[in-house]
């Protein structure tokens, strides 16, 4: 492919991904009620417990999308398309707390599931998006594709398939402190970009168990978001919710190679997808052309100096 094409096939992805958040942006947020899962994805629980009240939002700028990655579009369940559709970063949200896994999970209706919730950010593009301390915590485990964070009533957090992670085992962060960015991490392979969520807890009579993370991130995103909060629990249905615009994370040009940490035991299996490649997307479609034509300027200027 010559650099000419490269250069329009870059900008042509980087304009739809900018141009589908930038929408999203403006819709009013929504979601599907709690267990709520994709059809032919297995049974969910429906559980309105806010298991983490005052809980931060774990990106740190959205909008952002929870929704199935291995039965949403790219995904290796899914109904085909591009991990990049538009349909995938566009609400209501979706809960995939216990779809269809092997994992042993006690609170789910089939005995087994996926152990947390699955969130798009704003893109679907690697290494830009950051991700935060959901509460103060100390981080007790850093693994390939895994990060863990401990709050002091023992509720450990996990945060995976990121890179450019910027904390350490044994470090204590803060709530809202940066962790790394939303990526495709897993172990040496690659998932769709997003971040897997997991929240686990002691629960009276079942013991230490991954517990349903979705109505707690759905509460932390309003208050991410701005909106008002009158209820100590989700409603059956979460009708749109007309909001101030979330201002979109800041895109960096550039992007660092991830420094893979020593291997922790592996917390999730979510495979489906393909992985995104690329620049990190600028503020607007125009800035985009105009990286492009500052690239083939130079390109242009380069070859006329060889002659």
């Amino acid at each position: 492919m010559s650099p000419l094409s490269s250069l329009v096939a870059v900008a042509v992805v980087l304009g739809v991904t900018t141009a589908a958040s930038v929408a999203a942006a403006a819709e009013p947020f929504s979601y599907d009620p709690p267990g709520t899962l994709v059809i032919g994805s297995g049974k969910g629980r429906s559980d309105k417990n806010v298991y983490v009240p005052g809980m931060r939002f774990p990106i740190e700028s959205g909008p952002a999308f929870a929704n199935s990655q291995v039965y949403g579009h790219g995904g290796g369940s899914g109904p085909g398309g591009s991990q990049c559709d538009k349909e995938n970063f566009s609400y209501p949200w979706h809960d995939n707390y216990c779809e269809s896994r092997s994992w042993d999970m006690p609170l789910c209706p089939s005995g087994s599931g996926h152990q947390g919730q699955d969130i798009r950010a704003a893109s679907c593009v690697k290494g830009v998006h950051w991700t935060v301390a959901a509460v103060d915590g100390t981080i007790t485990s850093i693994g390939s594709y895994s990060v863990y964070l401990t709050a002091s009533d023992g509720t450990r957090f996990d945060y995976l398939h990121q890179s450019d992670v910027q904390v350490k085992e044994g470090q204590k962060v803060k709530r809202g402190e940066r962790i790394g960015k939303v990526s495709n991490q897993f172990g040496g392979e690659a998932t769709t970009v997003h971040l897997h969520f997991n929240i686990k807890q002691n629960v009276a009579g079942v013991g230490s168990v991954y517990v349903p993370g979705y109505v707690s991130l759905i509460k932390s995103y309003e208050s991410l978001l701005g909106i008002n909060q009158p209820d100590a629990s989700a409603p059956e249905a979460g009708p749109p919710v007309t909001a101030k615009p979330p201002t979109l994370a800041e895109a960096p040009v550039t992007q660092t190679d991830p420094t893979e940490p020593e291997p922790a035991p592996a917390a999730d299996s979510d495979d489906g997808g393909c992985a995104a490649q690329g620049r990190a997307p600028t503020s607007s479609t125009t800035t985009v052309a105009a990286l492009g034509l500052v690239a083939l300027a130079t390109i242009a200027s380069r070859r006329r100096r060889s002659r």
